[in-house]
């Protein structure tokens, strides 16, 4: 891929020195690219490719992290913030000959994302600083940030969804997925649950894909460096930042991982749940902070059913390995949520 000449719409550089990808996302590419200038000076940054089969407005999703970027800016945040970086005529992304939308961030040198690390300091690090992120953005008009991905959380339409597909069943995959289906109907008092208290909770800035993946810590000092990922930042409930939390450093194995002999580690969840609330206590309400744990099971069993969807509906949403792959996710979520919900 001619890496070179997409970040000539970015900078004007001498070299390309390399180009090599980054991160475990399942929507995006990310490439970590080092650039040399003329003037001798090589600087590092993030090429990200926007898939814009998920995010179909792309240009709405620059919006709404330039909105975000420029407020924390002015805020009292004590984290680095992945403001993106303009192309040469101003824009902030770049279109190329195929239809590809890609954009440029900041490389934030000696960090890394916490995926499976069983480390209650850590664990501790990264739910400070979502709650910190929660707190810098309490007073962010929520209505003025648009919906990048429509009903992303709502899960009744997500709900909706599924039955659809398993009306249709369009790939043949139902009839050996019976186990699991009839898992996801036994969760569905939870989603109803979350439904009620949407009536009673307020509307905030949220980030949205709270996990692991998605802060960076310093490699040296051990302490969180920046949120990023802010592609699905936009109104919802506080629930979902947490309970995503949980849903990816409580367990002690990825989401892809055999349900067999997966376990959550309450060591975990204590760090998690002490290190957001010691940037959000003060702002959260009562039913808020009440309501915490069962953000981890409403995420939980919302991915199991978006997985489970996928898997019937052929894989279209979810970059998959092999064609048991969501599969496999969902008997993972699956088992999770029985965990947490056995608290």
């Amino acid at each position: 891929m001619p890496f070179a000449d997409i970040a000539r719409h970015f900078f004007d550089f001498d070299q390309c020195l390399s180009a090599a990808p980054v991160g475990q996302g399942n929507i995006n590419d990310s490439y970590r690219i080092e650039l040399s200038f003329k003037s001798g000076e090589t600087n590092c940054y993030l090429l990200q490719r926007l898939n814009h089969q998920v995010f179909k407005n792309p240009a709405l999703v620059m919006d709404n992290i330039s909105k975000v970027s420029n407020y924390l800016q002015q805020q009292a945040y004590g984290y680095q913030i992945a403001t993106p970086l303009p192309t040469r005529d101003g824009q902030w992304l770049h279109q190329d000959a195929k239809g590809n939308y890609w954009r440029v961030f900041p490389f934030f040198e000696n960090t890394f994302s916490p995926d499976g690390i069983s480390d209650p300091a850590i664990a501790y690090e990264a739910a400070r600083a979502y709650g910190a992120f929660a707190a810098a953005l309490r007073d962010f008009p929520a209505h003025a940030l648009g919906e990048t991905i429509p009903g992303f959380h709502d899960t009744e339409q997500r709900w909706a969804f599924f039955l659809t597909i398993l009306d249709q069943d369009p790939v043949g995959r139902v009839a050996g997925a019976q186990s699991e289906i009839a898992a996801i109907f036994e969760i569905k008092p939870v989603f109803d649950k979350i439904q009620r208290l949407r009536a009673q909770l307020p509307l905030r800035v949220t980030h949205n894909d709270t996990k692991a993946g998605n802060i960076l810590i310093d490699k040296t000092s051990q302490k969180a460096v920046a949120v990023i990922d802010w592609d699905t930042v936009m109104p919802g409930l506080i629930l979902s930042d947490f309970g995503d939390m949980v849903r990816t450093f409580v367990p002690n194995g990825p989401e892809d991982a055999a349900s067999q002999g997966l376990q959550m580690r309450q060591e975990i969840l204590d760090a998690l749940l002490s290190g957001f609330l010691s940037e959000t206590e003060a702002f959260l309400s009562a039913e808020e902070k009440a309501q915490l744990l069962l953000g981890g099971q409403w995420m939980t069993g919302e991915q199991a059913l978006r997985f489970l969807t996928d898997y019937l509906a052929g894989d279209v949403y979810f970059k998959v390995q092999d064609p048991e792959h969501n599969l496999r996710r969902t008997q993972n979520q699956l088992r999770l949520l029985h965990l947490l919900q056995a608290i």
